[in-house]
Order: C-alpha cells, then sequence, then structure tokens
C-alpha cells in the first residue's frame, strides 16, 4: 500500500467512526430522559472546542510536520471515544441523573472535538505538499470520496447495530480509530518539506481577503449540515411517524448513508474529470445542498426523504473539495495547513451555534431549521460575483 493511499484509508476509517454514532444520538438522548435541545447543547459546547483547536493542529503540522501531528491526533480522538462509548453502554444499562449525564457528555465531546478538528487541516496540508496546483482539486476530491465512503457505510451500519442495541454503534465506531493509528503509524510518511523557520510563520485570520468567502460558504454548508445530523433522529420519527426509537436510528442512518453514496459519486467524478471552473461548481453545490435542506421538509413518505437527502448530497459533493482547492490555491505553500486549519475552525463555529439553534428551533417548529439553513446557505451566492476575478486569477495561472 503505498503512502497517499494508506493516508486515504486512514482518513476514512476515522470519518466512519466520526459518522457511525449519528443515527443513535437522538434515540440514545430521549431514551436517557434528555431533550432535543440538551443534544444541542452537547454539539454546541464541542464546538467551541473544535473552532479554538482546528488552527492550532493546522498551524503545528506546518511548523512539526504532517505526521507528528497527525499520530498524537489520533490517539487521542480513538482514547476519548472508547471511554465516550464505554460511557454510553454503562448508562443505557444503569440510568444516571440527566445532570450527570449531561456533563460527562459534554466533557468527553468536547475533548474528543478538540482531537477531530485537526485531522483534516493536516490531511490537506499532506496533499498540498505533495501535488502540484493543478493536481490539487482532484486529490482533495478523492480525500472527500474517502469521507463519502465513510458517510455512507458509517451510518449504515451505525443504523443497523442500534437496531439491536444503541449502545454497539457507540463500541463498534472506538475501535475504528486504533486501526487508523495503526495504519498512519506503519504505512504513512512523513511530508519531505522542510520544516517552517520561524519567518515564515503564518498569522492567517478568517477575514483574510484570500479565503473570507471560503470560511463563509464552509459555515453556512456546515450549519446545513449540522443541522441535518442533528435533527434526523428526531424528524425521522416525528416526520414519518415511525413507531419506535430503534426504528428512527434506522431510517437516520438509511438517510446518511444515501448522502454518502452521493458523495462518493460526486466527488469520484472530480477526481477523475479535474474540473477548473471551481467557482461555477461551488455556486451549483450551493444551490443543491440548499434546496435539498429546504425540500427535506416538504416531502411524505420514505422515498422522496431519501431523495431529498441526495440532493444535498451531490451539494456537499460539490462544496467541500471546491472549498478546500480554492483555499489552498489562494494561501502560500507555508500558509497550507494554517489555511486548512482556519476552513476547520469555520465548522468549529458551525458546529458552536447551530446545533443549539436548531433544536432549540425544532423544538418550536419542526421544519423550521431546516428552513432557516437553507436560506441562508443561498445567500451565500450574492458574493460569487466579488470572487469572478480571483477565479479568473487561477485559471489563467493554469494556462
Amino acid at each position: 500500500m503505498n503512502n497517499i493511499k494508506a493516508l486515504f484509508l486512514s482518513y476514512m476509517l476515522l470519518q466512519m467512526a466520526f459518522m457511525m454514532i449519528l443515527p443513535a444520538i437522538g434515540p440514545v438522548i430521549r431514551t436517557q430522559g434528555l431533550q432535543e435541545w440538551h443534544a444541542g447543547l452537547i454539539v454546541s459546547l464541542s464546538g467551541l472546542f473544535w473552532m479554538l483547536s482546528a488552527k492550532f493542529w493546522g498551524q503545528r503540522s506546518d511548523e512539526l510536520g504532517r505526521k507528528k501531528v497527525l499520530l498524537p491526533l489520533t490517539l487521542g480522538f480513538f482514547i476519548f471515544y472508547l471511554i465516550w462509548a464505554v460511557f454510553i453502554g454503562y448508562t443505557l444499562q444503569h440510568p444516571l441523573s440527566i445532570l450527570t449525564m449531561l456533563l460527562v457528555m459534554l466533557i468527553l465531546r468536547c475533548i474528543i472535538a478538540a482531537f477531530f478538528s485537526g485531522i483534516n487541516p493536516v490531511m490537506v496540508g499532506y496533499i498540498a505538499d505533495h501535488y502540484a496546483p493543478e493536481e490539487r482539486a482532484s486529490k482533495i476530491a478523492m480525500l472527500g470520496a474517502a469521507a463519502g465512503i465513510a458517510v455512507f457505510l458509517g451510518p449504515f451500519i451505525g443504523g443497523l447495530l442500534s437496531g439491536l442495541d444503541l449502545s454497539f454503534a457507540f463500541y463498534c465506531a472506538a475501535i475504528l480509530p486504533l486501526f487508523a493509528l495503526m495504519l498512519t503509524y506503519f504505512k504513512v510518511q512523513e511530508s519531505d518539506r522542510l520544516v517552517l523557520e520561524l519567518s515564515e510563520k503564518t498569522h492567517l485570520k478568517m477575514t483574510d481577503s484570500r479565503i473570507w468567502f471560503e470560511v463563509l460558504v464552509m459555515f453556512l454548508t456546515m450549519n446545513c449540515i449540522f443541522t441535518f445530523n442533528m435533527c434526523i433522529g428526531f424528524f425521522s420519527k416525528d416526520h414519518l411517524n415511525l413507531a419506535t426509537q430503534q426504528q428512527s436510528a434506522t431510517v437516520g442512518g438509511m438517510t446518511l448513508s444515501a448522502v454518502g453514496l452521493t458523495l462518493i459519486i460526486v466527488q469520484v467524478l472530480i477526481s477523475k474529470l479535474k474540473p477548473k471552473r471551481h467557482l461555477f461548481l461551488l455556486g451549483i453545490g450551493i444551490l443543491c445542498m440548499a434546496l435539498g435542506t429546504i425540500l427535506f421538509t416538504l416531502t411524505q413518505g420514505l422515498f422522496f426523504f431519501i431523495f431529498s437527502a441526495v440532493i444535498m448530497g451531490i451539494g456537499g459533493g460539490l462544496i467541500l473539495p471546491m472549498i478546500n482547492t480554492m483555499t489552498s490555491l489562494a494561501v502560500d505553500a507555508h500558509e497550507q495547513g494554517a489555511a486548512s486549519g482556519l476552513i476547520s475552525a469555520a465548522q468549529g463555529l458551525s458546529m458552536l451555534v447551530s446545533p443549539l439553534i436548531a433544536t432549540l428551533l425544532y423544538h418550536y417548529k419542526n421544519e423550521l431549521p431546516y428552513w432557516i439553513a437553507g436560506i441562508l446557505l443561498l445567500c451565500s451566492l450574492i458574493f460569487i460575483p466579488k470572487r469572478v476575478n480571483v477565479q479568473n486569477k487561477w485559471l489563467l495561472s493554469d494556462q
């Protein structure tokens, strides 16, 4: 197995671990006597740790080397994910007070988010180290396809396991980072690039004129995704009138898997076609993601429920590789990890505000969080004309 394939497989395993528990989150919350907004609070506060940690890990990988940062990230993710799984398994058999349950889940989720936030910046930085600018879109799309496989398999397996016992998905997910850790240690080589000199250290901010648009779109896209992920366990049961929490977990897993399969197809196509019209594809992706999010609430029946998720998957399959590619092309070589860290921090910022707001809105009206998330993302299209000159500059530089 070559270096890049090992990296992609490790990334897929880590993403699969993160996604596998999603179908079980809603049912676990309700089984333990917690309310929807408690789940939003847990994920939102973990988003704060994600946001604060992402840029740090990206910069450290610029300074120390990608593998030297990836290994402790993966190890920490494995240890605390395993602790979380054991805790969930215990509480399902021996219920604790709501306050105890909430506090422990908050602490563990925040620590897990702090470690996981660095995975994507390090991976994208690794690709930037090894591939020329004209090849990055296809390689980043391949990385996205690996994530798509995780989004497809993770919730599907998690939904099936949760149908048997809600704790099974957590235990299975907790083992996957261990395999990723061993794969990274034995098969992934350190980047050949030189470690940064002190004079090269970057001080990029989210408001930097080169990347502010990408940061904004990532935030609004993840707002749609987190709204979808946080409410799917509740919405599938309430909207489709399902009888049990286990059925809700299974349907949620099927829906998320449909998104994952679509992500795989779209990003494999991107990796093969190697498109240069990044901004155009980003605009199409924004339309699909926003419309799919809104359409999700207007459907009746499981088929159209999943169809709306597929539209969202097309949007995500276009948006995520285009944002990472545009960001990578916009900054200098010594800023790759930091820039990717800021994009990941935008995800953390969305994780901070979106889940809590979405679950509070859901409590008021089931469809409301989806409507607001979709409309906000659509509004980002008004900024695309301002980025045309930047896109043209990249096209000219490729010729």
